[in-house]
């Protein structure tokens, strides 16, 4: 079977999307029998197809080529294996004392055919060494060592096995199988059997092909399957709807229970997500997080109902009153208008807790807002232009990546002005190979249609301008710092509360660092991040991390401090309590300055 980054790609397109069916993109002549018997019209190798009279000489010598090369590499590794196989199949076992683990590596296998091999190359050497020393110690010249050897392999498995050695001496419970041949072992036919009957029942139940791909069970499932054995009759739908099911309900149950159980000593934050369903439909979820875990707790259809401030006020301190006033810590929404007046209100009932906009979303409206400025929309519209240009075109993307090694431009980002940063950092990582794409008459020739020829020069231009390629730069520079936030405030791998502030602070002085004229970028900055991100928790948080607290570099701005104050104040109603609290603070943070230092 073909790869699927063949080179053959490069020349020609699966025509009506069938793989088995490509299309020369020199001839336009439809070939049958797959991507292999192409690059045989192309390179000129004749018995099977027409060799292509369209192709030009340098394709068609290149191609010849790979294929030669392909086909020799193929040889070799067959021999390489064969030898590796009946190494351990051969009276002989002492002969694999000549294979080496780097042969072992070099052949192409599955990672458990591999770990097997490894296994029995050092089981074989192992019996060896003993029936070798046993021969020196104690055998008879009558004897040749072969045999000792062999006897001494016997005795080896006989100690689970009880007698029952397989004709080759070969443990069965060192490869999991029925079959008595090791060579069947490293063969595919297991594992497609098993794939052939998965995909029998994902077509017939028309179940979608990434099911596969997401989630822990699947493999589970199949692991399962394996262990315990043929045989099993497998649940019928009534009994997956009933009785499974029912476990499987009570099971997550007692886990949100146990989650449950730490919202009082942890407190927890409830995330509200407003989105639209595949249908329109508009609906608010809650969520609630509580030490590294969140669970789903509600939803609601708003269809008809207008989003007021009132309105949305109202659905969080429902939420809120469920989950335990004395449990919450924070309440975190988008910055919509509505969003946040409805957090003010009910901070205002709710006096020991907090309101916190999404911080993706407002480093997300940072990022707009300086993608918005003259020069940099100038420099980002370009590089839009460039990478729709490539696109738009399947023959133009195959010569793009023949020059960036079947590497892609778009990739998809955490946000929108993400991924149009990450679609011009890919534009400046392959700077040299597109400039080099340029300059190809394949690429004069894809383009020649009068609907992309004019079009085809201005990207030309761009793409061969050092102009360009400086802004692009700059451009970087700017964004970068805000993205890496960006990155790290969207993961799910540690808790981002306690960060955002430094993180927030490094990305400003790595853009005062590198741009000449930086004061305007921090303006833009400053300007959502004191009316939208910021908070005293943000400050409180900041102050109470031990890694900050511990550094040269901790900030003792008065925003920190009085962050402190205010959160302390809000938790904690009493002022003698507040006064403690404060001191305590504050002498922790002066015995552990005086520890570093």
């Amino acid at each position: 079977m073909a790869s699927k980054h063949d080179i053959g790609w490069e020349h020609a397109e699966p025509f009506g999307g069938n793989k088995k069916t490509p299309k020369c993109n020199y001839c336009g002549k439809v070939i049958n029998g797959g991507i292999t018997r192409l690059k045989q019209h192309i390179a000129h190798i004749f018995g099977q197809v027409e060799g292509c009279r369209s192709v030009p000489a340098e394709v068609s010598q290149s191609i010849r080529l790979y294929m030669s090369n392909a086909m020799n590499e193929k040889i070799q590794m067959k021999k390489k294996k064969e030898r590796l196989i009946s190494s351990l199949n051969e009276e002989q076992f002492y002969e694999i004392d000549g294979v080496n683990s780097d042969e072992v590596e070099e052949v192409e296998m599955t990672d458990f055919e591999r770990t097997q091999l490894k296994h029995a190359m050092r089981e074989s050497r192992r019996i060896f060494e003993e029936g070798r020393h046993g021969h020196e110690r104690g055998g008879t010249s009558s004897q040749p060592s072969g045999v000792g050897i062999k006897r001494g392999l016997v005795r080896s498995f006989s100690i689970r096995e009880g007698g029952n050695i397989p004709p080759k001496g070969i443990d069965p419970y060192m490869f999991p199988s029925k079959q008595k041949s090791i060579k069947s072992m490293f063969s595919a036919e297991g594992a497609k059997k098993v794939g052939k009957a998965i995909s029998k029942f994902f077509l017939f139940n028309g179940i979608p092909f990434n099911a596969a791909d997401s989630g822990p069970y699947y493999q589970s499932m199949i692991d399962t399957i394996a262990e315990a054995g043929p045989g099993i009759k497998g649940p019928t739908g009534y009994q997956i709807g009933n009785a499974y099911l029912e476990e499987e309900v009570q099971e997550l149950e007692v886990y949100i229970n146990t989650l449950k159980a730490k919202w009082p000593v942890y407190g927890c934050t409830i995330m509200c997500d407003g989105w639209s369903s595949r249908t329109r439909k508009p609906i608010i979820n809650f969520m609630v997080y509580c030490d590294r875990s969140m669970i789903y707790l509600s939803s609601v259809d708003t269809t008809n109902i207008p989003k007021t401030a009132d309105y949305i006020f109202s659905l969080m301190d429902k939420i809120v009153e469920e989950v335990g006033e004395e449990n919450v810590v924070q309440v975190v929404t988008d910055n919509e208008a509505s969003f946040k007046a409805a957090g003010m209100l009910l901070m205002e009932k709710r006096k020991h807790l907090f309101w916190s906009p999404y911080a993706a979303h407002c480093i997300d409206l940072m990022l707009e807002d300086i993608g918005n400025m003259k020069q940099i929309k100038e420099t980002l519209d370009q590089a839009k232009m460039i990478t729709s240009f490539i696109y738009n075109s399947l023959k133009v993307v195959n010569l793009m990546k023949v020059f960036t090694k079947d590497r892609d431009l778009l990739r998809p980002g955490i946000t929108r002005f993400a991924t149009e940063f990450i679609s011009l950092q890919s534009l400046i990582r392959y700077e040299g190979d597109l400039k080099m794409m340029c300059t190809t008459n394949e690429w004069r020739e894809f383009n020649k249609d009068r609907s992309r020829k004019s079009l085809r020069d201005k990207v030309s231009n761009l793409i061969l301008t050092d102009r360009f390629w400086k802004k692009a730069k700059e451009v970087q520079i700017i964004m970068e710092p805000l993205v890496k936030v960006l990155k790290l405030v969207d993961q799910d791998k540690k808790p981002t509360l306690s960060i955002i502030y430094e993180a927030m602070d490094r990305a400003k002085l790595a853009i005062k660092a590198s741009v000449k004229h930086w004061e305007r970028y921090w303006e833009v900055i400053d300007i959502r991040w004191a009316n939208q991100l910021h908070r005293h928790l943000h400050a409180a948080a900041y102050f109470l991390n031990p890694m900050f607290q511990y550094s040269k570099q901790f900030s003792n701005h008065p925003e920190v401090k009085l962050g402190l104050k205010e959160v302390i104040k809000r938790l904690e109603p009493d002022l003698d309590k507040q006064a403690k609290a404060m001191n305590e603070c504050t002498n922790q943070k002066s015995n552990k300055s005086l520890s570093s230092s």
